[in-house]
């Protein structure tokens, strides 16, 4: 009988010693990740984070944690919520409409996809909010602001510029269009240099013929070369003088502004952002 009573009592023995060891085993993982929030919370606290300090404080505040732990957790976390700020924002369409469809991201990051009021905790800092209208009825605007520790329900007004708002014109570049004189010059210089050449040319292939027949030269060759040098100098020179008038004209063309936009649309603001 006592034999069968200790067969019977090992299991049960084993088990208990199992479950012992377990929850030893759980006690000291979570004594470790009391401990390591216990040490996040300082660290977070004191470099500004005070969202993720909360979380922290929160999770080695339990009683899980040792006491010790435990006391400095929760009174950290009480001070936590004090000195954490909050701000509610709030947005307005360019007539005055409060809108509640708008999307608010800070420093890039999606924080609300709706207005609904409710305050909204931040960190210490400065920060760089965008709203995005998602039914269509503002511009996106963008407001950069500093938030202090203690700021509790720091209101920040945003109105939305109107989806309607002319874009800005784009400044009017100054223009120099070359005078159609200086293409007239230009071409006339052209032309006129190429057939002065050519009488040039023509000239003194004459020129030559002429010394094989010294002094006995008919008076009409004798002309005909005359003739194709004077042709020639008048076109050269003319063809000169073009060139400097076509290269005057272009060099010293007037600037002419291009015509304002006095008809344009006033622009409105991009947006306009209000804190109370």
């Amino acid at each position: 009988m006592a034999f069968r009573a200790r067969a019977a009592l090992g299991p049960s023995l084993a088990m208990g010693l199992l479950l012992a060891a377990t929850s030893t085993t759980s006690r000291a993982l979570a004594a470790d990740d009391c401990i390591q929030s216990y040490e996040q919370t300082q660290t977070l606290r004191r470099s500004g984070k005070l969202r993720e300090a909360r979380t922290e404080a929160a999770k080695c505040a339990s009683d899980s944690c040792p006491a010790v732990l435990a006391k400095d957790c929760a009174k950290w976390l009480a001070e936590i919520d004090q000195s954490i700020p909050t701000v509610v924002f709030d947005v307005k369409s360019a007539s005055g409409e409060e809108l509640t469809n708008v999307r608010v991201l800070e420093d890039g990051n999606v924080i609300a996809e709706t207005i609904d009021g409710k305050s909204v905790t931040l960190d210490v800092g400065p920060h760089a909010f965008r709203f995005e209208s998602t039914d269509g009825k503002g511009l996106p605007t963008e407001h950069k602001t500093v938030i202090h520790e203690g700021d509790k329900n720091r209101k920040i007004s945003v109105t939305l510029a109107s989806p309607s708002a002319a874009a800005p014109a784009p400044a009017p570049k100054p223009e120099r269009p070359v005078p159609v004189a200086a293409y007239v010059f230009g071409g006339v210089a052209v032309a006129s240099l190429g057939v002065g050449t050519f009488f040039a040319l023509s000239g003194s292939s004459k020129e030559g013929d002429l010394d094989r027949c010294r002094p006995s030269c008919p008076a009409d060759a004798v002309n005909d070369a005359s003739t194709s040098y004077a042709v020639a100098d008048i076109l050269l020179t003319a063809g000169v003088v073009s060139a400097i008038a076509a290269v005057t004209i272009f060099v010293t063309r007037p600037t002419v502004s291009a015509p304002a936009a006095a008809a344009l649309p006033r622009r409105r603001p991009a947006g306009l952002a209000f804190e109370f």
